[in-house]
């Protein structure tokens, strides 16, 4: 299965799902990035934390002003069970704007894609990161949402590539600790844990809020410097796909032992 040729669309007019191998262009997902995606993890059974990723695409859609959001939205996992039922897949959901138009829409109609493909398990350690020197985060609105227009994690993909490492720390305008390249990111000393505010222009990521709802008295949100993190006995960076333990920040070296409080979030 690849993400090419698993493809289904749903424009909100019909509600109705159909296999599509292309879509109309133009399109305003294409040209503006006038959108949202959750991508989200199908166990077999069940897509995990799917009430967390309905709760933020209805909010990113009330934030960009796209309609259609409806009930129907819950349907979906069962949809993919019918289909899929026993597979462990990754489900990239998009909504965007429908019609063409310029910077000013047509309508607010919305359109829904799905792309699957099988799931690769995420990696317990990763070896080596270090901070972003190209890449800086700003707060706006749509921040906390998974907008289309992502090109600041594209190019964060690219910078962590070209200088061989596993994952990239990416700071805001103001050089405070926002998030990973693509997670959000967590440190702990002793008992207490840590993780950026969304003020700081990171993703309200799934992942996240899971770990927020499990440890919530352990955990302070905040506006923290590089050297704060630095300091810390442990390390992690978490999306709906799970947990991954940084074992060095540039020549500093963390625990990568699980900790007993985070087991158990993401089964």
């Amino acid at each position: 299965m690849s993400e090419t040729d698993t493809v289904y669309i749903s424009e909100s007019k019909t509600g109705i799902w159909r296999e599509a191998s292309e879509f109309p262009i133009p399109n305003r997902a294409m040209n503006f990035g006038d959108g949202l995606f959750e991508t989200m993890v199908f166990d077999g059974d069940k897509i995990r934390f799917f009430d967390f990723h309905l709760d933020r695409l209805r909010l990113g859609m009330d934030t960009l002003k796209i309609e259609g959001y409806s009930p129907a939205f819950a349907k979906l996992e069962d949809r993919i069970k019918d289909k899929f039922a026993g597979q462990r897949l990754r489900v990239r959901w998009n909504v965007f704007r429908s019609g063409a138009g310029k910077f000013t829409p047509e309508n607010n109609d919305s359109v829904q894609t799905l792309h699957l493909q099988d799931l690769s398990p995420v990696p317990l350690v990763k070896q080596q990161a270090s901070f972003s020197e190209q890449i800086a985060l700003y707060p706006y609105p749509w921040s906390s949402c998974k907008t289309l227009n992502a090109l600041q994690y594209v190019l964060a993909a690219q910078e962590k590539k070209e200088r061989g490492l596993d994952e990239l720390i990416l700071m805001d305008y103001k050089g405070k600790v926002a998030e990973a390249s693509m997670a959000n990111i967590f440190w702990r000393r002793g008992k207490k844990v840590f993780t950026p505010a969304l003020e700081c222009g990171c993703i309200a990521g799934v992942g996240r809020r899971a770990i927020l709802e499990k440890i919530p008295r352990l955990v302070t949100q905040g506006v923290f410097g590089s050297n704060e993190l630095l300091s810390a006995d442990q390390v992690w960076v978490s999306n709906a796909t799970g947990i991954s333990y940084l074992e060095k920040i540039n020549s500093l070296e963390f625990s990568t032992e699980a900790w007993e409080p985070l087991e158990g979030i993401f089964d």
